[in-house]
């Protein structure tokens, strides 16, 4: 286990919610890693608080080291940490803009939280799809299955 108490944990996670937010981030990219500590993940890198509770830590693997340059370029708001031939670790320093958040999700590949507008989600409501949770998340309602299945039967031909 990462963390000497669940409080530290629970911590650690408020944090990272917090910066999920910052970000405008998918909620389901907020889990824990092998480790069991919690991390923001994307398709190439992760995120972890740096554990002062003020900076994080961006784990970026890139394709290749010219893809790494051109990706410490465009990052060039946080502090690099560790720097590898097509990899690194950048220090963000707090919670950034929208134009910072939209420049870390495309280098990290983290999916953006998707905007329902109320149209939508009469649209959908009316296709039997429903509201719920406070995230807003719009899910299929379950429809009852008949109880009672009638099968024509089959002429088979020869």
């Amino acid at each position: 286990m990462t963390y000497d108490t669940g409080a530290e944990a629970d911590a650690d996670r408020a944090k990272q919610k917090q910066l999920l937010a910052a970000l405008d981030a998918w909620d389901r990219a907020l889990r824990r890693d092998e480790c069991s500590a919690w991390c923001i993940t994307g398709s190439s890198g992760r995120i972890y608080t740096w554990g002062d509770g003020n900076t994080w830590v961006l784990y970026v693997e890139c394709r290749s080291a010219r893809h790494w340059s051109a990706t410490k370029a465009r990052l060039a708001f946080c502090t690099v940490t560790q720097d590898g031939e097509d990899e690194g670790c950048l220090r963000l320093h707090g919670l950034p803009t929208p134009e910072q958040a939209e420049t870390i999700r495309e280098a990290l590949g983290i999916r953006k939280r998707r905007t329902i507008t109320p149209e939508e989600i009469e649209r959908l409501s009316k296709t039997g799809f429903r509201r719920q949770g406070s995230a807003g998340a719009i899910e299929p309602v379950c429809r009852p299955t008949p109880t009672k299945v009638s099968v024509p039967e089959l002429e088979v031909v020869r």
